[in-house]
């Protein structure tokens, strides 16, 4: 098990997207919640996918802490967002393409904006966690000790922390 030191160690070890990627990994909009851990056992970092009907409560956990969650029903990305204004217009095109091809078409379906992402040879994954990255920096710097307060304090005894 690791000692609440060597948690902190970790922690602090660990870049934004080392503790957001594995949550993103894992995470289906709609689906499934990602979640981004620390195995207090091996101290390995990893993502799970919690379905939408599992019930897994971390905070009760003694082998696990949670970094970083995204809830399946968040709707964190829009594609104005994730692209340029000429790209946008692209996906316009294409989406329009697509409802005249389906007539069982669904513009709010993710997979629309995926296929236009793959043949537009554009890193789908990488726009999101930028726009991740560029959420969760400002909180993350400007608030590091709460962050690691807050976790540590879920895992150890308030009486043994060390501030």
């Amino acid at each position: 098990m690791l000692s609440e030191e060597e948690l902190r160690r970790l922690i602090e070890s660990l870049s934004i997207r080392e503790i957001i990627e594995p949550a993103l990994d894992n995470w289906v909009q709609y689906e499934s919640t990602g979640k981004t851990v620390i195995n207090l056992k091996n101290g390995k970092v990893i993502g799970i996918s919690l379905k939408s009907n599992e019930l897994i409560d971390l905070n009760h956990d003694n082998e696990h802490i949670e970094l970083y969650k995204i809830e399946s029903h968040e709707d964190l990305f829009n594609e104005e967002e994730l692209l340029n204004d000429e790209e946008y217009d692209r996906f316009e095109e294409f989406k329009y393409k697509k409802e005249l091809e389906d007539e069982n078409f669904d513009e709010y379906d993710p997979q629309v904006f995926s296929e236009f992402c793959l043949a537009e040879s554009i890193d789908e994954k990488e726009r999101k966690l930028k726009i991740l990255i560029e959420n969760y920096e400002e909180y993350h710097f400007n608030n590091y000790q709460d962050f690691e307060h807050s976790i540590i304090l879920n895992y150890y005894d308030e009486d043994d922390y060390t501030y």
